[in-house]
């Protein structure tokens, strides 16, 4: 969850694929790791690829470009608090 102004929104951060298990992705997002369901996503996900995800079940593979961008923006957000819902 991000908090801007007071507000707070659920937000996709990129993780970056690190391992794959079957139908279930181990993703790093900052400093965390997480086991995500890969199984809705019609491309074929490999070990490096960045998703998309929502309560551990990817919703789309983006682009290294895309997720840089995201991560840069979030970074640069200025007076923004983000918290792991985990």
């Amino acid at each position: 969850m991000i908090t801007i102004n007071k507000k707070t929104m659920c937000v996709g951060i990129p993780g970056i694929v690190i391992e794959i298990k079957g139908s279930k992705a181990k993703i790093k997002q900052g400093r965390h790791f997480h086991w995500v369901n890969i199984s809705s996503l019609e491309e074929k996900v490999k070990r490096g690829d960045y998703l998309i995800t929502y309560q551990n079940t990817a919703v789309n593979k983006i682009l290294p470009e895309e997720a840089e961008e995201i991560l840069k923006l979030m970074d640069g957000a200025g007076n923004t608090r983000i918290k792991s819902t985990d």
